[in-house]
C-alpha cells in the first residue's frame, strides 16, 4: 500500500505544473463562476419578487377603453405605444375598508393579523380585508365592483365572494329548451309529408273507382291489363285500362328517359324495358333486385254489381294490380305499416299479457277472501282458559258465530280465487310451450315460467290452512259427521242445520219425516259443494307439485344444490297438504254413504 510520503513524491515528479494555457482556461472558469454567484439577487428580494407574481387569471386578452390606456412617444419618432393599466386601477376603490395597525383578517376561521407578513389585500368585490391565504379566489368584475362575467376583468376576491356568486351552486348548469323549436320545424316537414301523402291516396283512391267502374268486357285481371288488350294491340286500339290509367296522372315520355332515377341503369333493351308508375307517372325499371318499382296487390270492391241492400262484406272484389314506384308505396303505406306492425303482437306476447291479466285478477281477489275469512276466525274468550278450572260451561261467554251467508262468501271467493290459479298456472304452461324462434327467447319463457311458478308457490301455500279453518266453521253446524242408522233419532237428524232448523220436534211422524228430509236435503247440498272444492284443490296441489319436481330435476341438473334444498322442502310440503286433503276427499266420500243408507 502507498503511503501518503509516497503519493506527494510522486505528484512532485511526475505531474508538474499545468501549462499556462490550461491554467488560464480553469481561471477562467472560476471567475465566471464568482461572477454568476455575485449576480445572484437575495433571497429576501426573490422571495418579494415571488410573491408579487399573478397566479390568477391575466386580463390581456380583455380589450381596454381608450381612457386606460396610455400612450408613450419615443425620441426616433416611432408610432407611441399602448400599455394597459392594472384592472384594479379601473374597479372602484370606494367601498375598500381602511387598513390600521391592528387589524385582523375577515375570514371567520382566520384570525390572524394583517401585515408584512401574512399580507393585508382588500377583496375587490365586497372591499373587507383579508390575509393572502384567504384572497386566493378570482372573478370577473365591473367598473361598480358587482359580478359581470361577460364583460368584467379579473379581479382578486375572497372566499365568500367567489362562492355566493351567481351561477357557482348550479350544478345542473344551463338549460335552454330548445322543444318548441324542433317542434315547429317537425310539424313543418309532417305537414308536407300528409299532404303528399293525400296527394298520391286521392290519386289512387280515383284510379281504384276508375278500375272498379270498367265494364264486364274490360274487367280486370291480376296481370295488370283487360282480357281484350291482346285484341287491342293488334288492331292498334289503346289498351281502355291504360287510358284510364293515363287520366289520374299524365305518363312521363319514354324517350325523355334514358336511365332509372332510382338505379341509374340505361334502358334500351328487351329485357330491361320502361315502365310507368300509376301514381306519380315517372318511368322507372321493374328490377327485382333493385325495388324500384313493383306491383301492389288491391282487392277493388266493383261499384257496378254492389245493390243498395247488398252487404258490403259479400259484395264482389276484382283483385288487381297497380305498379307503383318505391317512393309512391313508401309514402302511401310506410304509416299505415307501421301502425300494423304496433298493433301486431307476437305469440309470446300475447301469452304473457294474458299471464299477466290472470296474475292481476288474482292480487285484487286475495285481500278480499281474506278480509271475507276474518269473520270466520274464531275468537276465543282469554278469560275462559283462565277460569276453566273453576268455572262451568254454562257461565263462559259463548264464541260468536259465523253465519251461513259469511261461510257462502267466503267459499264462493275461494272457488273464484282456485279458479284464478288453475288458468293462471295453465297460461304459464302455454307459454313454456310456443315455439321459440332463438335462445333468447327460450330463456326467456323459461324465466317467466319459472316467475309464475314462484308466484303460485308463494300465493297457494299460505291458502292450505282457509278450507280448514272453513271446515271447522261450518261443520259443528251444517254437516256434521252423520251417526250409525240403529242410533239416530230424529233429534239428532235436527241438529244437522240447527242454525236453521231451531223449532222443537213434535212427537208427530209426518214433522219428524219432513225434518229428516230437509235435513238430508241440506247435507247433500253441502256435501256436493264440499267435495268439488277439495276435488279441484287437490287437482291443483298435484299439478303445483309437479311443477315443483320438474324445477328440482332442473336445479339438480345445473348443480345448483342450494336450490334443490329449498324445492324439496316445498314438495315435502305439498306432499303434506295432498295427503289432508286426500284424506278429506275420504272423509266426504264416507258422509256420502251415510247420507245414502239414510235416504234409502
Amino acid at each position: 500500500m502507498m503511503t501518503l510520503l509516497q503519493l506527494n513524491r510522486h505528484i512532485d515528479d511526475n505531474h508538474q505544473e499545468l501549462p499556462e494555457q490550461e491554467q488560464d482556461e480553469v481561471k477562467t472558469w472560476f471567475d465566471k463562476q464568482v461572477l454568476k454567484a455575485k449576480r445572484f439577487q437575495p433571497l429576501t428580494l426573490i422571495n418579494q419578487k415571488l410573491r408579487g407574481l399573478d397566479v390568477f387569471e391575466s386580463n390581456e386578452s380583455n380589450p381596454l377603453p381608450a381612457t386606460t390606456m396610455t400612450t408613450s412617444t419615443t425620441s426616433n419618432g416611432k408610432q407611441p405605444a399602448t400599455t394597459p393599466i392594472d384592472p384594479d386601477d379601473i374597479i372602484t376603490r370606494s367601498h375598500w375598508q381602511r387598513s390600521t395597525t391592528h387589524d385582523v383578517c375577515t375570514d371567520p376561521a382566520c384570525g390572524r393579523g394583517l401585515g408584512p407578513l401574512n399580507g393585508s389585500i382588500n377583496c375587490r368585490k365586497c372591499g373587507r380585508l383579508f390575509c393572502e391565504e384567504h384572497t386566493m379566489y378570482q372573478m370577473k368584475l365591473s367598473r361598480s365592483a358587482n359580478h359581470e362575467p361577460v364583460r368584467g376583468y379579473w379581479a382578486r376576491v375572497c372566499e365568500t365572494c367567489y362562492k355566493s356568486r351567481e351561477g357557482y351552486n348550479d350544478h345542473v348548469g344551463l338549460e335552454v329548451d330548445d322543444t318548441e323549436f324542433f317542434v315547429g320545424a317537425r310539424c313543418k316537414r309532417l305537414e308536407r309529408q300528409k299532404l303528399e301523402t293525400a296527394r298520391l291516396e286521392k290519386r289512387l283512391t280515383k284510379l281504384t273507382r276508375l278500375l272498379a267502374e270498367m265494364p264486364e268486357g274490360n274487367a280486370v285481371v291480376p296481370g295488370g291489363a283487360s282480357l281484350l288488350s291482346p285484341v287491342s294491340s293488334l288492331i292498334g286500339h289503346k289498351d281502355p285500362r291504360k287510358l284510364l290509367e293515363q287520366s289520374v296522372v299524365p305518363w312521363e315520355d319514354d324517350d325523355a328517359v334514358s336511365k332509372c332515377p332510382f338505379c341509374q341503369q340505361e334502358f334500351g333493351s328487351w329485357t330491361f324495358r320502361r315502365h310507368h308508375c300509376r301514381i306519380c307517372g315517372r318511368v322507372v325499371c321493374a328490377d327485382v333486385q333493385t325495388g324500384c318499382s313493383s306491383e301492389v296487390g288491391l282487392n277493388i270492391r266493383s261499384s257496378a254489381v254492389t245493390t243498395p241492400y247488398s252487404d258490403e262484406k259479400s259484395a264482389p272484389q276484382l283483385q288487381a294490380e297497380i305498379r307503383m314506384c318505391r317512393d309512391c308505396k313508401q309514402t302511401i303505406f310506410s304509416h299505415r305499416d307501421f301502425t300494423t306492425s304496433l298493433e301486431h303482437k307476437p305469440p309470446d306476447q300475447k301469452a304473457y299479457e294474458t299471464l299477466r291479466q290472470f296474475e292481476r285478477g288474482i292480487l285484487l281477489l286475495l285481500p278480499s277472501f281474506h278480509r271475507s275469512l276474518l269473520a270466520l276466525q274464531p275468537r276465543a274468550n282469554t278469560s275462559d282458559a283462565s277460569s276453566s278450572s273453576w268455572s262451568s260451561s254454562a257461565t263462559q261467554t259463548p264464541t260468536p258465530t259465523p253465519t251461513q251467508a259469511q261461510i257462502h262468501e267466503a267459499a264462493k271467493i275461494r272457488k273464484r280465487l282456485m279458479d284464478s290459479f288453475a288458468k293462471y298456472g295453465a297460461a304459464a304452461k302455454r307459454l313454456r310451450a310456443l315455439k321459440a324462434e332463438s335462445r333468447t327467447q327460450a330463456r326467456l319463457q323459461e324465466a317467466v315460467y319459472q316467475y309464475a311458478s314462484s308466484f303460485l308457490h308463494a300465493n297457494m301455500l299460505p291458502l292450505k290452512s282457509l278450507p280448514r279453518l272453513l271446515r271447522d266453521s261450518s261443520t259443528p253446524h251444517a254437516h256434521p259427521p252423520l251417526p250409525p242408522r240403529s242410533t239416530r233419532t230424529p233429534q239428532s237428524s235436527s241438529s244437522l242445520r240447527h242454525t236453521q232448523l231451531a223449532t222443537p220436534p213434535e212427537p208427530s211422524s209426518a214433522s219428524t219425516t219432513t225434518t229428516m228430509t230437509t235435513a238430508t236435503t241440506t247435507a247433500t247440498t253441502l256435501l256436493e259443494e264440499q267435495e268439488r272444492d277439495a276435488k279441484q284443490r287437490l287437482a291443483i296441489l298435484r299439478e303445483q307439485r309437479q311443477m315443483v319436481e320438474d324445477m328440482v330435476s332442473k336445479a339438480t341438473a345445473a348443480r345448483r344444490f342450494d336450490e334443490v334444498a329449498a324445492l324439496a322442502r316445498n314438495r315435502d310440503e305439498l306432499d303434506l297438504e295432498i295427503e289432508g286433503v286426500e284424506r278429506l276427499v275420504s272423509e266426504v266420500d264416507g258422509r256420502w254413504e251415510g247420507v245414502y243408507a239414510d235416504g234409502s
